[in-house]
């Protein structure tokens, strides 16, 4: 079992450490046909960078456990656990992790779960190469400070054996340029975190990570990007 962690750092909502707050999240990406499209094209994505990451590894995934760090309620929960040999949830709020776990329950696969951690990512006790994988989906775009991003990557690296499979938001994608566009012409900053490709790969480069590839969840309508990563030994 992974041991919990406490959440000391900024950069975590604290909405989701209410119980009512977490239970209404799990349902974001189910309320509308739009969000249960994107989220549906986004475990597309996941299941082939897991695919990938496979590959890299020169193993069946189904050999290797893996780590979803924020697993918030659970949506990437029975996907990765039942392509791999085990799962451990690992999110900032009890809460999440708790609806992760009841999702595997509830799909007949609590016996995947191996072990869970609670806490903030970048100050955490999991032990060195705890885990064969790892999944950090909708976590660094949250961070608007570039040393966070690597902090995190950096213990993802230090926890994990093998690949890694994140997002972020890519600033060359139609949706974002637009959006850089209008704050620019209206005067106000950027709020958001977007990253080209090649800022992307020089923060997962000082984390100890090398850029594999990513792909676009909706170039359009979203700009995020699922990337694969690999060890930058």
């Amino acid at each position: 079992m992974i041991a919990p962690t406490q959440n000391k750092h900024a950069g975590y909502s604290s909405t989701y450490h209410d119980k009512k707050a977490a239970q209404y999240y799990q349902k974001k990406f189910s309320r509308s046909l739009s969000s249960r499209v994107s989220s549906a094209r986004e475990k597309l994505l996941v299941a082939k960078a897991l695919r990938a990451a496979g590959r890299l590894a020169g193993q069946k995934t189904k050999d290797l456990t893996i780590l979803d760090y924020p697993c918030g309620a659970g949506r990437f929960a029975t996907l990765l656990a039942s392509r791999t040999a085990g799962y451990y949830a690992g999110d900032h709020s009890p809460h999440m992790v708790e609806l992760a776990a009841q999702t595997l329950s509830d799909h007949g696969m609590a016996d995947s779960l191996l072990g869970t951690t609670v806490g903030d990512i970048k100050a955490n006790t999991l032990a060195d190469s705890s885990v064969d994988l790892a999944a950090s989906i909708r976590l660094l775009h949250h961070f608007p400070d570039r040393a966070d991003r690597i902090a995190i990557l950096s213990e993802l690296r230090r926890v994990c054996k093998g690949q890694l499979i994140t997002t972020f938001i890519d600033a060359n994608s139609i949706k974002q340029r637009l959006y850089q566009w209008k704050r620019k012409r209206t005067g106000k900053p950027c709020t958001r975190v977007i990253l080209t490709v090649p800022q992307f790969t020089e923060e997962a480069r000082q984390a100890g990570w090398k850029y594999v590839r990513s792909w676009s969840l909706a170039s359009l309508s979203s700009g995020l990007r699922i990337a694969l990563l690999t060890p930058d030994n």
